[in-house]
């Protein structure tokens, strides 16, 4: 029998109905018996679909969560029967007090708001379905905390509203049928069904992290198209959501809860991600030319998503040209917005210490913001209730008379562009807190000597700082692309987000006008604009046709106050500022967030189908097959992917290797580099390899550390690098596409040899099932007395290291989608600095014996120098340098691959502090590690300081040289 759905629902609310009626049991909670997945699939449009959360329980747990295994909680336990049963009428009791609730709340707007402001009936019937869109919204989050348990299981546990909360019975009657549905699996690299490599054949790039590239990489890595590379290009690395940064100001969120980690996102979409800046692009060669001297990258689709910049004075001048000149004393623009984020925190503590520092008869300090817009108004709320919070924290009575928020705009009336109830509402919003409004006048510059700003009437008014959030501005590079642009310089894109003439070129946020359809520049149509654009992407790949795009007309905007309320306008609708609008935008901006964070799916295979036969193949080899097998698709690169020590030097003490009177250091002798001695006490030159696999995405990051890495072991001994020899492997792709990549990491690499002073003699080239470069360095010293060497430690010199640890931790985190993109930056720029610098500063304090931390972690290292000195050693562990970062990933289990190999060598080591997170570090595997090096203990303090002087800026004494060890086979390393 067909049950259509109307009478399917009829039918649920009189079972629930029915079941309201019975006596009510005294039971605990149940999750509810008849909702649907509002989260999962369908509902409204992304940006107010099915939204998290509900009260501001929510953001202050975001904000305190432990990184990385705060919102991973157990599932909850398969509920009975009988708990269902005894559990129904409660449930239904307070779905029905919820649906009352939320009639009363139409209601109460309604006769309040709607009848007072409208007069037409038919302008009436309209308001009145604004007001519908807004309380379903509202009614949504109601149900997702009622799905969570009630409000108080969310206040005591907000982390309930990040996950989905599926009915029991729905859950039970889904079971049956799983094995009709094909399994979800991930994209698994360049692998195709069959496991066979796909070869790399069209290339699609993507410039910019807004908001619509965010979804095109979320819906890549749900769903790649095989034989595709996505690559994006990103100036900043975490991606701010514009629709909470007034809360950031105000201080409801804290930076991690509001900007989405573009390196995470980028390694689930499987994407390479190059940390750049657009420049230009070529549209007949297809091409784009990127900062900091990178070589040009060539793509055959590209889209670009890289938002706008305020006009400044007027529009002479933009925020980006402000970013390029180094900022302006007393001046910040809102966009960039990453770059307001970073310069919020100085300019608020610059208001808030000169506010306190003012004497009780000075004139209070001021704020502009510069523009009356939405979101100048919603920014000068946010600000005021911040810097109010501040002075109140700090003992001050009265905020008001210390510091003051002056709102400027050049329109004559606030928000122009929303309806006059809206207008009303905000202005008495402004005026109910004291913030200042000049309309109808432009700043046309700033006086930084006397901090005024100078208005295009001739007044002056004070502003200690000022925030401009004006009219957008294009980047300036668009001028110069060969795109058609507006009148205002932004890429004209078709209904299909094509740039108009170009077929396989797109744009889509602010960056982009749609020809036909002029809509305010706002993070709503930012948002909208990615399913279409990720679709139409696939569609340019693919020679397929577009769909098209059409933005609506109206939207639903919330305008915080900062403190707790917010005001409502959608169309003709106006709600004044209320707390449930907030709790109600909290709801949206936190769950849309959450998506693109702890809520990216999980696209992995099962244990079972990763192990496949090989699974019964290794239960019955034993214990290190299985933790193998289990490993197995987790094994680190770079340093990482190194064979254990254990492993080399068994393997090596079974051979007998030829060798030469003139071989002065190699197998017999190890050191960091073979030393040849080409006249006998005369001039010696040294030899070393390495190679790794790729560990990071971007070819010409890669390509410069593995320079760095293999260079570093002639600085280690003081030699001078002199030529190299390359090895490079490129997985299998079409001829343009192996030669870009090439250039891309040869260059890298060539910026790191030419800084060395080292000369590139040639090399070698194959393909492989992924990307891998190593280097064969030669160098030279005059004498081999001139070589630091891993023997020489003597009693009494201090231990220093120049690099913090935690790269194998780090990279192994990322691997796992766990690494938060900063850390990974900060990690990367460590590992591309040189050692060579460090090498000269230690050797002209009196070094002798030094080597490089690398693939043995420091412990291993350590250790060599130890065996090779005959002396023991004690480390500070407290004093060694860390990587940010290191610790939340020992602490989440998060360890390197080669980790459990490194720690066999923990019997040389002797220590009362082995559970702490520091000790595991240890052992951590290092990729272009820092130096490790022994000078006498009266110079230590002055080596180090030269050393940060330097560009070491993490450089420390970490331990002393003992006396001679007590036993060959004993401790060799004491850490205290």
């Amino acid at each position: 029998m067909h049950c259509r759905p109307a009478t399917f629902h009829a039918a649920a609310r009189i079972c629930a109905l029915v079941l309201a009626l019975a006596p009510r049991a005294r039971a605990a909670p149940s999750p509810p018996l008849f909702s649907t997945a509002r989260a999962a699939a369908g509902g409204p449009p992304p940006l107010f679909g099915p939204r998290y959360s509900a009260s501001r329980g929510l953001t202050v747990a975001t904000r305190a969560r432990v990184d990385m295994a705060s919102s991973v909680k157990s599932p909850p336990a398969e509920p009975t029967a009988l708990s269902l049963l005894l559990g129904a009428p409660a449930y239904v009791a307070r779905r029905i007090c919820l649906e009352l609730g939320v009639l009363a709340l139409f209601a109460r707007h309604a006769l309040l708001d709607g009848a007072r402001s409208v007069r037409s009936p038919v302008t009436f019937a309209l308001w009145l379905n604004e007001l519908r869109v807004v309380v379903a919204l509202e009614r949504e989050r109601r149900l997702d905390v009622l799905a969570a348990g009630g409000a108080a299981a969310v206040a005591a546990e907000p982390w309930r509203l990040l996950r989905p909360h599926r009915p029991p019975l729905s859950r039970a009657w889904s079971r049956p049928w799983t094995w009709l549905r094909p399994r979800a699996r991930g994209a698994g690299g360049a692998m195709g069904g069959g496991g066979a490599p796909v070869p790399i054949l069209k290339e699609l790039v993507l410039i910019g992290g807004g908001h619509s590239h965010v979804h095109v990489l979320r819906s890549w890595g749900m769903r790649p198209l095989p034989g595709v590379r996505l690559t994006l290009i990103t100036r900043d690395v975490e991606t701010p959501y514009s629709g909470m940064l007034p809360g950031h100001v105000a201080g409801q969120y804290s930076r991690d809860d509001c900007h989405i980690d573009l390196v995470r996102l980028a390694a689930f979409a499987g994407a390479r991600l190059l940390h750049a800046e657009a420049r230009g692009i070529d549209t007949v060669g297809k091409r784009v030319h990127l900062s900091g001297g990178r070589p040009s990258l060539r793509y055959d689709v590209l889209s670009i998503n890289i938002g706008c910049t305020p006009r400044l004075y007027g529009a002479a001048a933009s925020g980006d040209d402000l970013a390029r000149a180094g900022g302006s004393d007393g001046v910040t623009a809102v966009k960039p917005i990453d770059g307001f984020g970073r310069r919020w925190d100085e300019l608020l503590a610059h208001i808030v210490d000169a506010a306190g520092a003012a004497n009780a008869d000075a004139s209070p300090a001021t704020i502009a913001i510069v523009g009356a817009g939405g979101g100048g108004v919603e920014l000068a709320l946010a600000v005021h209730a911040r810097i109010n919070a501040e002075l109140r924290a700090r003992g001050e009575p009265e905020p008001a008379a210390r510091a003051r928020v002056l709102l400027v705009g050049r329109a004559t009336e606030l928000m122009p562009s929303h309806s006059p109830p809206v207008r009303a509402a905000v202005a008495a919003a402004l005026r109910a807190r004291g913030i200042r409004v000049e309309l109808g006048t432009s700043v046309v510059g700033y006086d930084g000597a006397k901090r005024q700003l100078v208005l295009g009437d001739g007044r002056r008014l004070r502003a200690d700082e000022s925030i401009w959030c004006t009219e957008g501005a294009a980047q300036g590079w668009l001028a110069t692309s060969g795109l058609p642009l507006d009148a205002s310089g932004f890429v004209r894109v078709s209904t299909a987000l094509a740039a108009v003439g170009h077929a396989d070129v797109f744009a889509a946020g602010d960056v982009a006008s749609i020809d036909g359809h002029p809509r305010p520049k706002s993070g709503v149509f930012a948002v909208r604009m990615g399913p279409p654009l990720e679709r139409n992407l696939r569609a340019a790949l693919l020679g397929q046709p577009l769909v098209e795009y059409v933005p609506q007309a109206s939207f639903l905007g919330l305008i915080g106050t900062g403190d707790g309320s917010a005001i409502a306008s959608r169309g003709s609708l106006a709600l004044r500022e209320t707390r449930w609008l907030w709790e109600l935008k909290d709801w949206i901006d936190v769950k849309w967030m959450h998506g693109y964070a702890d809520g990216l799916p999980q696209m992995g295979a099962t244990d079972g189908e990763a192990r496949g036969p090989a699974g019964a193949l290794a239960a019955a080899a034993g214990a290190e097959a299985l933790a193998l097998l289990a490993h197995a698709p987790m094994r680190c690169g770079g340093c990482g992917a190194k064979v254990g020590a254990t492993v080399l030097s068994n393997a090596m003490a079974r051979l007998s290797p030829p060798t030469r009177p003139e071989l002065l250091a190699g197998v017999h002798a190890a050191d960091d580099c073979a030393v040849w001695e080409d006249k006998p006490g005369g001039h010696v030159s040294v030899h070393t390899v390495d190679y790794f696999r790729a560990f990071v995405s971007d070819p010409f990051e890669l390509g410069r550390i593995a320079a760095v890495h293999a260079l570093s072991d002639c600085h280690a001994m003081g030699a001078q690098p002199q030529v190299a020899l390359a090895h490079v492997t490129l997985p299998l792709q079409v001829s343009a596409s192996a030669e870009d990549e090439l250039v891309q990491l040869m260059a890298g690499a060539c910026t790191a040899l030419a800084e060395a002073g080292c000369a590139l003699g040639g090399g070698h080239t194959s393909e492989g099932v992924e990307a891998g470069i190593g280097f064969s360095i030669t160098g030279g010293a005059s004498s081999a007395d001139e070589l630091m060497r891993k023997g020489g430690l003597e009693e009494g010199q201090a231990l220093i290291l120049t690099k913090p640890i935690g790269t194998g931790v780090l990279f192994a985190a990322l691997m796992r989608h766990a690494a938060r993109g900063r850390w990974i930056a900060s990690a990367l720029a460590s590992m591309r600095a040189s050692n060579g610098a460090a090498a000269r500063i230690l050797r002209a304090h009196g070094a002798r014996a030094c080597t490089d931390v690398t693939g043995f972690g420091l412990c291993g290292h350590m250790i060599e120098m130890c065996k090779a000195s005959g002396r023991a050693v004690t480390l500070e562990l407290d004093a060694i340098p860390l990587l940010e970062g290191a610790l939340e990933c020992v602490a989440a289990n998060i360890f390197s691959s080669l980790a459990p190999a490194n720690m066999r060598l923990r019997h040389g080591l002797r220590s009362a502090r082995t559970a702490e997170p520091t000790y595991a570090l240890l052992f951590d595997p290092q990729t272009s590690g820092g130096l490790l090096a022994a000078v006498p203990a009266e110079r230590a303090a002055a080596c180090v300081a030269a050393l940060r002087a330097a560009g070491c800026e993490s450089a420390a004494m970490i331990g002393t040289v003992g006396a001679r060890a007590a036993a060959a086979d004993g401790p060799l390393v004491e850490c205290v």
